[in-house]
């Protein structure tokens, strides 16, 4: 398959329309909301016209769980600020499941708050086009449709106010916990002296209480972002590359390729978790791997990640040696990196153990747009839509004549 510059110039044109197109026509799409079913609606639409079968798989979400967490933390770390000066004994525990609640709900991003919150019904949506002979292999290329919750204070403070309001709920949470600690081992378990090193830990506690509360309003649930970038980008990227292999007739052997399109991908990998839970079995019939395209917008941050979900989660060697081979094809070198904070869903495949790799271009520090009403279609970068295209076809066709090379 040689790549057709005039065919990808005219996808990567219509790509930028599209995603003006849904932004504009479906409103706000946030987990599980009528304009994520009415975008995933959509893409079932298009992609049928190119695809030799489509499925849509309905699950059960809870989408302000997963961000929740700032909210449920905040408040047990104030409860136990208070606690302290009543019993420390007590105050403790509190302070604990603060950070439990943290590390469970969005590090590890399990579902240990999501039955606190109300539910919706997402959607995933895939798209088959099948091999001409035996099917050997699989390979699954990913956006998602939804968009986020905005983020109150990345959009009026920046970078700056982030990253106090992160640190400094980090530390005080965890100075907190030492100073409970410290009260309860000194053997003030009820009442500490009200004077001495006792008032000197309280007093300095004080100062957690602006953080906490920052954490409890860190989610602006009433501003959903336009997720331009953040993630149409990455989804009319896998969507085009079904119309290109429909265009140009390219149907491999033994290969079949698939586009899955999830949702509430933004309420912690719901959507690729609950298709990557009903499917583990049936996908490792054969050899399959997964490919996240994710924000495909700052082009000299273009990079496969190895490892996701917080740096926790590895993704298999061999996919990312496949996606950077293709990069390097195409005339790009793309580093290998590591989402430090949040998540792709290729961790959701990793973990469920499906070779998976995550290709994206976007400003770790982060950049303003992103979680922001600043992700918009009038903030599209199509150079770096492109080269993602390229990579990703490019990728395909190796994975078609090679399959999965351990690295």
């Amino acid at each position: 398959m040689t790549i057709k510059d005039n065919i990808i110039a005219a996808h990567v044109a219509d790509s930028v329309g599209r995603i003006r197109h849904i932004i504009e026509s479906f409103g706000p799409r946030d987990p599980g909301s009528t304009g994520e079913r009415k975008a995933q609606d959509y893409f079932a639409g298009v992609l049928a016209a190119c695809s030799d079968e489509v499925r849509r798989e309905e699950f059960t979400v809870h989408p302000r769980a997963f961000m929740g967490f700032t909210v449920v933390t905040g408040l047990l770390f104030l409860a136990a600020t208070a606690l302290y000066w009543i019993a420390p004994v007590a105050a403790l525990p509190l302070s604990l499941l603060a950070l439990t609640v943290a590390i469970v709900q969005f590090l590890m991003y399990r579902r240990f708050l999501d039955p606190l919150f109300p539910r919706r019904t997402s959607t995933n949506v895939l798209a088959v086009r099948r091999s001409s002979g035996e099917t050997r292999r699989r390979i699954i290329i990913s956006g998602h449709a939804d968009a986020a919750y905005e983020w109150r204070f990345f959009i009026s403070g920046g970078q700056a106010l982030l990253k106090t309001l992160i640190i400094g709920a980090l530390a005080c949470g965890l100075a907190k916990i030492i100073f409970d600690l410290t009260a309860i081992i000194t053997g003030s378990l009820i009442l500490p002296p009200a004077e001495g090193a006792f008032r000197i830990m309280g007093l300095a506690q004080l100062a957690g209480i602006p953080f906490f509360l920052g954490l409890i309003f860190f989610s602006n649930y009433k501003v959903i972002s336009p997720g331009a970038n953040d993630n149409l980008t990455g989804s009319l990227v896998a969507l085009k590359v079904m119309e290109y292999l429909h265009q140009t007739g390219t149907r491999f052997e033994h290969t079949e390729v698939q586009c899955l399109i999830t949702g509430s991908e933004e309420a912690g990998l719901r959507g690729a978790k609950a298709y990557a839970e009903k499917h583990a079995a049936e996908l490792k019939e054969i050899e399959t791997v997964f490919i996240a395209l994710e924000t495909f917008r700052d082009l000299e941050h273009l990079s496969v990640y190895n490892r996701d979900m917080s740096g926790t989660v590895r993704h298999d060697p061999g996919v990312c040696a496949l996606l950077q081979q293709a990069g390097k094809n195409c005339g790009f070198e793309l580093p290998l990196a590591s989402i430090y904070l949040g998540s792709s869903d290729a961790a959701a495949f990793s973990q469920a153990g499906i070779p998976a790799a995550a290709l994206a271009a976007m400003d770790p520090a982060p950049p303003r747009y992103y979680h922001t009403r600043l992700d918009h279609w009038d903030n599209l970068n199509p150079d770096c839509i492109e080269a993602a295209l390229r990579i990703t076809l490019e990728a395909i066709q190796l994975y078609d004549a090679a399959g999965q090379k351990p690295a």
